[in-house]
């Protein structure tokens, strides 16, 4: 009896917990949906199941908002000075074997790595239409120190269209001149040496001023694709034109001359031959130091044609130039009167087809080879034989975009009045003999 009625009193315990329980989930289960869906619930509106959903689908919705949300507060929290900042860096790391000339021909061997050059640059977008750049530029000096400069700093403006004229871009500061950036744009070796004009001691790629570029129409469409290359992409060509102090980034102003510069090039056949360029380069002044014997600044231009042809498989350029003078003014007679020099100077490079297990060599494996022929005085006011001939012949392999692996052997000979180095006066009977090396270039880009 005693033992009916302790499993009577266990059996009620069990039965009111569960009556408790199920009275506890329906309050769960009430409470957990939103006061508008209990009303719709109540009316019939909508069911239970359909209210879950709902209430499901609303919190996901809710999640994605607060993550939204933070996403918007992560990226307003970059510091301003940030924003829009790039880094960028170029250099040339350099072995090479070979004989430097020397007069009479006594030459001397090097065996030696080098680094020839290094960039570090900056990028900083203020607005949709001002920017602003600094190049660094980090070499070696002749006593073995490295030496750190300014290439470029400048502002740069993005005005608005002009007709015809278009993708204007001004710099204010120290700039690119008209000339070498374009041209190292087509020629891409510049970690092997210098271009033709610069190499022949006239000018660099540099200086202090003012300058405004821009297209010629359009953009060309797919301009990589048709040319093998995206700058300088004006439908119809492009345009830039300049004044500067006229003493380049290496060297500081001595005359109060502003020296004007300016280029052409045209596009003549955008639709059959994209690729066909023709350039003219122009420069007006003074050279920067004054003649001793005359006490005055000599005259300083440059004339320079140029044709070329761009596919993304060949590359082929010719130019001739005349030049009076050069930007330091020392190229002078015993007069103080400018020389005028002569030179020209052609390029070729191929992509091959070179089909490897996984293609990765094709149209990254170049060929390539430059001569230049230069007169240092042109009417021969101080000798007749000032003239060199370089020849540069390679391969050179894109390992990624911008990063080449390149060797090459380059060979100058030199006429028997060159002077001792290529800003060197005439000189006669000098006879410096010939140049040659071997070269390594390994060209590190980001």
């Amino acid at each position: 009896m005693k033992k009916n009625i302790i499993q009577r009193k266990f059996f009620i315990s069990i039965l009111f917990f569960l009556v408790l329980s199920l009275f506890g989930l329906k309050a769960s289960i009430a409470s957990k949906y939103d006061p508008l869906l209990k009303v719709l619930i109540k009316k019939g509106i909508i069911t239970k199941e359909e209210a879950i959903e709902i209430q499901k689908e609303a919190k996901e919705l809710e999640e994605k908002e607060r993550l939204e949300k933070f996403e918007k507060l992560k990226v307003d929290s970059t510091p301003k000075a940030l924003k829009d900042l790039k880094f960028r860096m170029l250099t040339y790391f350099d072995y090479s074997i070979g004989e430097h000339a020397s007069a009479h021909g006594k030459g001397t061997s090097y065996n030696e790595f080098a680094i020839k050059r290094g960039y570090f640059r900056v990028d900083k977008k203020i607005n949709s239409w001002l920017a602003a750049h600094l190049t660094y530029d980090i070499h070696q000096d002749d006593d073995g120190d490295w030496k750190t400069r300014l290439k470029y700093l400048y502002a740069q403006l993005k005005p608005s269209d002009f007709g015809f004229l278009t993708h204007i871009k001004a710099e204010i500061g120290l700039g690119h001149i008209p000339w070498l950036d374009f041209e190292e744009h087509i020629n891409p070796y510049r970690c092997q040496g210098t271009m033709a004009i610069e190499r022949a001691g006239t000018f660099n790629s540099a200086d202090l001023g003012i300058n405004v570029r821009g297209y010629l129409g359009d953009e060309l469409e797919d301009a990589a694709a048709r040319t093998g290359n995206h700058h300088y992409a004006g439908r119809y060509g492009s345009w830039h034109i300049g004044v500067y102090n006229g003493s380049g980034y290496h060297s500081k102003e001595d005359n109060g001359n502003k020296v004007i510069e300016g280029r052409i090039t045209l596009r003549p056949l955008p639709e059959i031959l994209p690729g066909l360029q023709l350039s003219y380069f122009g420069l007006y002044g003074e050279g920067n130091r004054r003649a001793e014997t005359s006490g005055e600044y000599p005259d300083y231009q440059v004339h320079l044609g140029f044709l070329s042809y761009e596919h993304p498989r060949i590359i082929l350029t010719g130019q001739y130039f005349t030049t009076l003078g050069n930007k330091d003014g020392k190229w002078i007679d015993s007069k103080g009167n400018a020389l005028w020099t002569e030179g020209y100077s052609i390029f070729f490079n191929l992509k091959p087809p070179v089909y490897s297990i996984s293609n990765w060599l094709d149209r990254k494996f170049n060929v390539f080879f430059r001569y230049d022929h230069v007169d240092r005085d042109k009417n021969n006011k101080i000798a007749d034989d000032a003239i060199y001939d370089l020849y540069i012949g390679g391969m050179a392999i894109e390992i990624i975009h911008g990063n080449y692996f390149l060797v090459d052997y380059e060979h100058t000979e030199f006429g028997d009045d060159f002077g001792n180095k290529h800003k060197d006066l005439p000189k006669i009977n000098n006879k410096p003999g010939n140049e040659r090396k071997v070269q390594f270039v390994y060209q590190l880009k980001f």
